[in-house]
């Protein structure tokens, strides 16, 4: 099984991220929001060196964000002198985030209908950064379906979710996209407009973003996205799975129809 492209799951420091003065832009703010932003959904909990590590900041500065976000509740001690976990005030936010997802609700059967016909996962996310996060998940009774759950985080580059996005993004959004790669470094950024490059001729091929593979070696899936209300971000849905059960001509023959109609219904919802 191949791992998911480092360089562009990394969080990436907003301060590295702004051109010319901003009065308004406050870094230290900023530095905290990429603290919290750097724990994933399969972190138990992570060191002030690895917190570093992935928000690119000195590990003296991540000692005094943490020692700020841990007397607010945003994070907890875990281990005497070194470890941290994500506190009951981020889930405060997270869920105020997801009550305003009503599409959520009406999406879980239709999407529980669509991954019980193939057998596989089927997701709903939200892009954050270089990343899509899943918003809903529906899976099969199949031992095979793909375990990811609500908060994993998906690479844009190369998963169908995330090309999908990347297709269905206005030009301005995926330029702001593309800057935010290039400002991590030259390969994030040449990965990226490959995959635009892709998901385009896939759109204009198949109707829907692909992924046979490339996201992770024995994991097939595709995708589409569609708007949502203007209080909501772009949404992308997906189905996924085990190659050895999920084959291209499967997913793009018998799934993709089911998903377009799928998708049209939850943007006639969105925009209701």
């Amino acid at each position: 099984m191949n791992a998911p492209t480092p360089e562009l799951n990394k969080t990436t420091s907003a301060d590295t991220l702004k051109t010319g003065e901003d009065r308004y832009f406050i870094t230290a703010l900023s530095r905290g929001l990429d603290v919290l932003a750097c724990f994933r959904s399969g972190d138990s909990s992570l060191s002030n060196q690895q917190i570093s590590e992935r928000c690119g900041l000195p590990k003296s500065t991540v000692t005094r964000i943490v020692y700020t976000l841990t007397k607010r509740g945003y994070l907890i001690q875990v281990e005497p002198g070194g470890r941290y976990a994500l506190g009951t005030a981020t889930l405060a936010l997270g869920s105020s985030m997801l009550a305003r997802m009503d599409i959520r609700q009406f999406a879980r059967p239709l999407m529980q209908e669509l991954a019980d016909f193939a057998g596989a996962t089927v997701a709903l996310g939200v892009r954050d950064r270089l990343s899509i996060i899943y918003t809903e998940v529906a899976r099969s009774a199949a031992t095979l379906a793909l375990t990811l759950q609500v908060g994993s985080r998906i690479p844009l580059a190369t998963s169908a979710i995330g090309r999908a996005f990347l297709a269905s993004a206005s030009e301005r959004e995926r330029a702001a996209i593309m800057k935010l790669a290039a400002d991590m470094d030259e390969s994030a950024a040449t990965a990226l407009q490959q995959a635009i490059d892709k998901a385009l001729r896939d759109y204009q091929e198949y109707g829907c973003a692909t992924s046979f593979g490339e996201w992770q070696g024995d994991v097939n899936g595709i995708a589409v996205g569609f708007r949502s209300s203007g209080a909501m971000p772009a949404l992308v849905i997906n189905c996924g799975g085990p190659s050895s059960s999920l084959s291209k001509e499967f997913l793009l023959s018998e799934v993709k129809p089911r998903l377009v109609a799928l998708a049209r219904k939850l943007e006639s919802s969105a925009l209701a």
